[in-house]
């Protein structure tokens, strides 16, 4: 079965994890140490009238969660990376399962590495002083918003992974690429703070609506613009989702003939 196939390679990954558990606990502490130490510092230095809100380290949780996404989506598709190098991905594709488990496996344990490093943000922001305005049915609704972009991302990063020839121009791109990524987006501040081509960029990136919806939950609640940033972030989602499908059965059809 489809889903037995999907289990047993998210299986996989969470062995593979597991066997690095110095890099397990680290991967899931880095953002929180990210919002105590930048959002703390950078607290200071904004003003609260460009932000909207006298609590930086709430306006700044959104975009720690973002950080944190485009981090794990480029690491996603290093293990799909490495077995093609390696050979092993073409063992994969010989042996009776569908092509769309390898995906699907992936999206599944990145999806739950992701939330539990969310889960681990909103506690230390908790303890910070942060109380999201949605309350506590915001946090499953922020584990939405977290899972559409790790679908964008991931969907994204592997279908990279398939088109460069070898690891070296894969880490070239996605260096030059992640961090304009991430400043081009209201991660860190208002889009109504940057100049108009700046701007233009940001309305253009998905983190900015994925952000966006996760801090109207966070400052502002139910409501307001939050059905329109989620629409947004779903259609990036789906269009990603496709371009990475379509990458990955092109580049691979050879190996399987």
């Amino acid at each position: 079965m489809w889903s037995q196939e999907v289990l047993a390679l998210s299986r996989r990954w969470l062995l593979m994890m597991l066997r690095e558990r110095l890099n397990l606990l680290f991967s899931v502490l880095q953002p929180a140490v990210w919002l105590v130490f930048f959002a703390g510092a950078m607290g200071g230095a904004v003003d609260p009238r460009l932000v909207g809100t006298g609590d930086y380290i709430a306006f700044a949780v959104p975009g720690i969660i973002a950080f944190t996404v485009v981090g794990n989506g480029i690491s996603a598709a290093m293990p799909l990376l490495f077995d093609k190098e390696t050979g092993y991905l073409d063992k994969l594709l010989s042996m009776p399962i569908r092509r769309s488990s390898l995906i699907v496996s992936r999206f599944v344990f990145q999806v739950g590495m992701n939330s539990a490093q969310v889960l681990v943000i909103l506690l230390v922001a908790l303890a910070l002083g942060v109380r999201p305005a949605s309350g506590l049915l915001g946090v499953p609704a922020i584990l939405v918003a977290t899972a559409l972009l790790t679908l964008a991302l991931t969907a994204a990063a592997m279908a990279l992974a398939c088109a460069v020839p070898s690891h070296g121009t894969f880490f070239a791109i996605t260096g030059f690429a992640s961090l304009p990524l991430l400043f081009m987006s209201n991660a860190f501040v208002p889009l109504s703070a940057m100049p108009g081509w700046m701007e233009a960029v940001a309305r253009a990136n998905p983190l900015t609506y994925a952000i966006e919806a996760m801090r109207l939950l966070v400052l502002q609640g139910w409501g307001g613009a939050l059905p329109v940033s989620l629409g947004v972030l779903v259609l990036a989602s789906v269009l990603l989702l496709a371009v990475g499908a379509w990458q990955f059965t092109r580049q691979t059809a050879h190996r399987v003939t």
